[in-house]
């Protein structure tokens, strides 16, 4: 089973409805495998900000990439608001708009459950759970919260998932990422990425501790996105026995300072990855 990890295309933000298209011509053209052994896990921030023409654009798009691939989707903050807040409304309407590629076609709730083959068992969080009540809505740490956390728990301690390899995706990162490079004096933004460099850990996950004591040792593959960096946190997710985390960067260079998309190409069978980058 080959994994196509893509993330925070910002769509409706200057021309990454463009850049997304690009994207998906190229999963088209080349796929890398066959359509049965393929799934696409987008870790959010579909589009940039929740209105009508951005969820229309982003929907062709998923349904073109869906002619060939299983697509699996999570929700981001931008998907349930813009980069400032978030609210219900912009929330359900996401959920409604694209609700047969969050839940696919279960009822509407996290975890959402998805067996893949006779060995593999794909798990989607929603990272704004708790990030919908009026004193958090404000910023983007994400939250999945106690409820989300305990049926997590329960279903990785079930029948169904025993045996079977857990592939668990979120939108909000769980790490610090405190090793990431400063920016130097070759870096075009110097004083934003300076800001971003200093002011991104405290938007980790608020329990992201929690999460990752639920996945120890009950996790194979950890997706997340949100950061935009694309770096593999794989030495982080050791620490709690979770074989490979990555983060899916914004397959669209959306806020990233560098002159390709790139998205991941993860091989389940052995566990190899590679990634595939297309010049802007």
């Amino acid at each position: 089973m080959k994994l196509i990890h893509i993330s925070d295309t910002h769509i409706g933000l200057d021309d990454n409805t463009m850049r997304f298209e690009r994207v998906v011509d190229h999963l088209l053209a080349h796929p890398p495998g066959a359509a049965h052994e393929c799934v696409i896990v987008h870790t959010g921030d579909l589009i940039d900000s929740a209105s009508d023409a951005n969820r229309s654009a982003a929907r062709v798009l998923l349904d073109r990439l869906a002619t060939r691939y299983r697509v699996l989707l999570c929700p981001g903050n931008h998907d349930y608001g813009d980069a400032t807040s978030m609210d219900e409304e912009a929330a359900e309407e996401f959920q409604r708009a694209f609700g047969d590629y969050i839940f696919q076609g279960q009822p509407s709730g996290f975890p959402v459950v998805n067996e893949v083959g006779d060995d593999l068992v794909f798990i989607g969080l929603d990272s704004n759970a708790e990030e919908l009540n009026f004193w958090e809505r404000w910023f983007a740490e994400g939250h999945l919260g106690e409820e989300q956390l305990s049926a997590l728990d329960a279903h990785l301690d079930s029948a169904a998932a025993a045996g079977k390899h857990a592939v668990v995706y979120l939108h909000h990162h769980p790490f610090s990422f405190g090793y990431s490079v400063m920016p130097d004096v070759g870096d075009r933004n110097p004083l934003h990425n300076l800001y971003v460099h200093l002011t991104r850990p405290f938007l980790r996950l608020k329990d992201a501790y929690s999460l990752c004591q639920v996945l120890r040792d009950r996790a194979r593959v950890l997706l997340f996105g949100h950061m935009h960096f694309g770096l593999d946190c794989s030495g982080d997710g050791q620490k709690y026995g979770i074989r490979q985390a990555f983060d899916g960067s914004s397959t669209t260079c959306a806020g990233c300072d560098g002159d390709r998309m790139r998205y991941r190409v993860i091989d389940l069978a052995d566990m190899s990855y590679a990634v595939r980058a297309l010049k802007l």
